[in-house]
C-alpha cells in the first residue's frame, strides 16, 4: 500500500493519503489472497470476525488457516469457497457467493458456528496481469439464527435477497465496464498512432503502447509541460520546442490542435516526424486533454528526397564547370537528404580504380578518418557497388566485411549506402552516403537515391560527350587551318609561275592553252583553300568582321547583277526589296552569303523557272529569303546541309560541281553577325533559305568597327 505525499491541500492538489491505514480501518471484513491462494493481508474487521491474529494468517494457504469443521460431516465451506476462487482465477471476474455455513476455529480449541455472505473480486496490476483476490465477507450468523426463532425472518430474508441481487447487478455492471476498458485499451494498443491523455495538472492518465514506445518513462508521473526538458523535440524547421509549445500542453490550455508537426530526436536513432491532433476534453472526470500523434517519417523523408532530386536536376542543368557542379550536388545530397557525410568516387578508366572526387561533411562534424583512396574493383562499400552495379547498404559499419577494407575506425558513423552512377551498362562513379544512426535498409530511399545516381550518370555522360565533341571540333579546325596554310603556300607559287609563263612571248599556243587550264584549276583550288581558312578562322574567332553602317539593298542588287551576268541558264531572278535595309555589318562578308545562296538556287532551279529574292525590314530584324522551285531537298539531307564538306547523293552522282563548303561559310558569317540561317521544310513547294540579321551592332567577339 503506497503513500502519496503532496503539499498543504492547496486547490487542485491531493492531501497525503495512507492507503494501508485506510485498508486496515475498513469496517467490512476483507482478506487479500495472491493467485496461489496464499494470504497476504487482512484488515482489522476480518481479524476480529475470525478471532485471529495477523501473524497467524499472513503467509499461510487460506484453507490451511480455515479448514472445514471435522466434527460436521456436512461441512462444505472449503469446497464452495474454493470453487468461487477458481472461477475468479479463470474468468477474471467478481464472483458473489450464496450465504453459507462456514465454522471458524476458536482460539481455545473447537469450532464456532458461523454463517457468511462472501464475494471474491480480482485485482489487476498495471501490466494487466491478475495480482490479488479480495475476499470480502459479512457475518450474517445472527440473521440466520434469528430466522430459526423469529416470525420476521421472512421479511429479513426478502431484504437480504434484494440486497444480494443489487450487489450482483453492481458486480455485473463493473464487470461489463472492465471488459469495455480492456477492449478500449486493446484497440488503442493496436493502433500505429500514439495516444496520450492527461488530467488538469498535465499528468498522463491515458496512453497506449505506441505512446509508451515514444515517450517512455515520461508517462510515469511527469507533467506534460516538462517533457521538452527531458526529450529532444523540435519544430520542422529545426527550432527546439519549449514545454508550452507541445501539442498536448496546447490542448490542455484549451486549444484545438490540427496537423501540428513535430520532430523527435532520440540518441543513436533516426529522426522521427509526427503530425499531432489534439483537443481539450470536458465532461470526463480525471481527463482534461487528449492528443494523437501519427508518424509521418516515411512521407517526410520521401518528400525531402524528392525536393533534393529536383534541386540536383536544377544544378546539373547549369552550364557551370563539371567539378563545381559535382561539389554542389554532393553538398545538396548531404544537407537535404539528411546524411552526415557524402562522398563521390569516380572511376579512373586507365587505372581501373575508384578515386575520391569530392566529400562533404555536416558543419561541425569532423570526419574520423580518411578511408583508403583509391579503391579497387570490389574493395570497400563503394567498390562493391561498382562491382555489382547495385545499391549496397551497410547497416552496421563496424561489423561490415566490405567496410573493414576501407578503414577500421569509423568513429560515430554507423550506416552507409553506396549508389552506382551509371551510363548505360558502364559505371562512371559511386555515391557513398553515411549516417551516425543505425538505420535499416529502406526501399523508398534506395529507389530515390538510385534515381539521383541515374541523373548524375546522364550529366557525366553528357559532359564527357560535350568535351569530346569540343576536342573533335578543335582538332578539325586545327587540321583544316593546317591543311589550308600548307596548301596555300605551294599553290601561290604555282599560280605565280603560271602567270609568268603566260606572259612569256615565247610560249606557244599549245603551251598557253595548257597553262590557262592550270590557271583555272589553281584559281578554283585557291577558292577552296580560302573557304577552308575562312571557316576555320571564323569558328575559332581568329577572323574579324569589318563591321560598319551599311545598306543590305546595295549588297543584294550587286549580287543579283553579277549572278545574271554570269548565268547562262534559262532562269529568271526576281527581287522584292524595300527602298533601304540599313544594318551594322561587314559588306564583303555578307556579299559572300548572298552570292552563295544565289549560286545554290541557280544550280538547283529547273529550266524556265524563277529564283526569287525577298527582303523584309523592320526596326529590329532584316529577313532575306532566297527560293527556287527545283528538286526538293530530301528529308535525310536537310539536317546536314550546313555541315562542312557535305554534298548530297544527287550532287555527287549528277556531276554538279561544288565543295560542300559554301553553305558552311554562309552560316558561319551569318552567325558572326548575330543572325540565323534556316531552310524550308521538305514538303513545301519551293526550297527557301532564310537569313535573319539584327539591324543593330552585332554583339560578337569577332566583330570590330571599320577603320576611319
Amino acid at each position: 500500500m503506497g503513500e502519496v505525499s503532496e503539499n498543504d491541500g492547496a486547490p487542485g492538489r491531493t492531501v497525503g493519503v495512507d492507503h494501508r491505514s485506510l485498508f486496515l480501518a475498513v469496517p467490512t471484513p476483507v482478506l487479500v489472497l495472491d493467485p496461489s491462494l496464499v494470504i497476504v493481508e487482512a484488515n482489522q474487521a476480518y481479524l476480529a470476525a475470525t478471532m485471529r491474529r495477523r501473524d497467524e494468517l499472513v503467509g499461510r494457504p487460506v484453507f490451511d488457516a480455515f479448514p472445514d469443521n471435522p466434527d460436521d460431516p456436512s461441512a462444505s465451506g472449503v469446497s464452495m469457497w474454493g470453487a468461487s476462487l477458481r472461477r475468479v482465477l479463470s474468468e477474471r471476474a467478481t464472483d458473489v457467493m450464496a450465504i453459507q455455513k462456514y465454522d471458524i476455529p476458536r482460539p481455545d480449541g473447537g469450532f464456532d458456528t458461523r454463517y457468511w455472505a462472501p464475494a471474491n473480486a480480482p485485482v489487476f496490476g498495471p501490466d494487466g496481469r491478475l495480482r490479488w483476490i479480495l475476499h470480502r465477507t459479512e457475518d450474517v450468523t445472527a440473521f440466520m439464527q434469528a430466522r430459526q426463532h423469529s416470525p420476521a425472518v421472512d421479511e429479513l430474508t426478502a431484504q437480504l435477497r434484494t440486497r444480494t441481487e443489487q450487489m450482483a447487478a453492481e458486480v455485473f455492471a463493473r464487470h461489463e465496464l472492465q471488459q469495455q476498458n480492456e477492449t478500449l485499451h486493446a484497440l488503442l494498443d493496436s493502433l500505429d498512432t500514439a495516444v496520450v491523455g492527461c488530467d488538469a495538472a498535465g499528468l498522463p492518465v491515458l496512453f497506449n503502447e505506441g505512446a509508451r514506445r515514444l515517450f517512455g518513462d515520461l508517462l510515469d508521473g511527469i507533467p506534460a509541460d516538462q517533457w521538452a526538458q527531458r526529450q529532444a523535440v523540435f519544430h520542422p524547421d529545426g527550432r527546439r520546442m519549449h514545454g508550452q509549445e507541445l501539442p498536448l500542453v496546447r490542448a490542455l490550455r484549451g486549444q484545438r490542435v490540427r496537423d501540428a508537426e513535430m520532430v523527435v530526436r532520440t540518441p543513436a536513432a533516426p529522426r522521427r516526424h509526427f503530425r499531432a491532433n489534439g483537443r481539450p476534453v470536458t465532461g470526463q472526470p480525471g481527463l482534461a486533454a487528449v492528443v494523437a500523434l501519427h508518424e509521418v517519417t516515411l512521407h517526410r523523408r520521401a518528400a525531402r528526397y524528392k525536393e533534393c532530386e529536383l534541386e540536383i536536376s536544377r544544378l546539373i542543368s547549369k552550364p557551370n564547370p563539371a567539378d563545381e557542379i559535382l561539389a554542389q550536388v554532393v553538398e545538396v545530397l548531404g544537407r537535404m537528404a539528411g546524411w552526415v557525410m557524402v562522398e563521390l568516387w569516380t572511376v579512373d578508366d586507365v587505372a581501373q580504380v575508384l578515386r575520391r572526387a569530392g566529400c562533404w561533411a555536416e558543419p561541425g562534424y569532423d570526419v574520423p578518418s580518411r578511408p583508403a583512396d583509391p579503391l579497387l574493383h570490389g574493395q570497400g562499400i563503394p567498390g562493391r557497388a561498382w562491382q555489382t552495379s547495385e545499391p549496397v547498404w551497410a547497416a552496421n559499419l563496424p561489423a561490415h566485411p566490405d567496410a573493414a577494407q576501407q578503414t577500421t575506425d569509423w568513429g560515430p558513423l554507423r550506416t552507409a549506402l553506396a549508389i552506382p552512377v551509371p551510363s548505360g551498362s558502364v559505371i562512371l562513379a559511386v555515391l557513398a552516403c553515411y549516417s551516425t544512426t543505425a538505420e535499416s535498409p529502406d526501399d523508398t530511399r534506395t529507389a530515390i537515391m538510385t534515381g539521383v545516381g541515374a541523373h548524375l550518370g546522364e550529366f557525366l555522360a553528357r559532359r564527357r560527350a560535350e568535351r569530346l565533341a569540343a576536342e573533335l571540333d578543335r582538332a578539325r579546325d586545327e587540321y583544316i587551318a593546317l591543311v589550308g596554310h600548307e596548301l596555300r603556300t605551294p599553290l601561290t607559287s604555282v599560280q605565280a609561275y603560271t602567270e609568268v609563263m603566260l606572259d612569256d612571248p615565247s610560249t606557244t599556243e599549245d603551251q598557253r592553252s595548257m597553262l590557262q587550264v592550270m590557271r583555272r584549276n589553281t584559281d578554283a583550288l585557291h577558292g577552296i583553300v580560302m573557304k577552308l581558312l575562312d571557316v576555320s578562322g571564323m569558328r575559332s574567332g581568329h577572323i574579324d568582321l569589318n563591321t560598319q553602317p551599311m545598306d543590305l539593298i546595295t549588297v543584294v542588287h550587286a549580287a543579283v547583277d553579277a549572278a545574271r551576268a554570269a548565268s547562262t541558264a534559262d532562269i529568271a531572278i526576281e527581287t522584292n526589296t524595300p527602298p533601304t535595309a540599313p544594318l551594322h555589318g561587314d559588306p564583303d562578308r555578307l556579299r559572300q552569303v548572298v552570292d552563295e545562296l544565289l549560286s545554290n538556287a541557280l544550280t538547283w532551279a529547273g529550266a524556265g523557272s524563277t529564283v526569287g529574292i525577298n527582303l523584309h525590314a523592320d526596326p529590329h530584324v532584316l529577313t532575306l529569303a532566297v527560293s527556287n522551285t527545283g528538286d526538293r531537298i530530301p528529308a535525310d539531307d536537310r539536317d546536314q546541309l550546313f555541315e562542312m564538306f557535305f554534298r548530297s547523293d544527287t550532287a555527287r552522282h549528277g556531276g554538279i560541281p561544288g565543295t560542300g563548303l559554301g553553305l558552311t561559310v554562309a552560316r558561319t558569317i551569318v552567325e558572326q553577325h548575330g543572325g540565323t540561317i534556316t531552310v524550308s521544310e521538305p514538303d513545301e513547294a519551293a526550297t527557301t533559305f532564310t537569313v535573319r540579321l539584327p539591324t543593330g551592332r552585332p554583339a560578337t567577339a569577332g566583330s570590330r568597327p571599320a577603320a576611319t
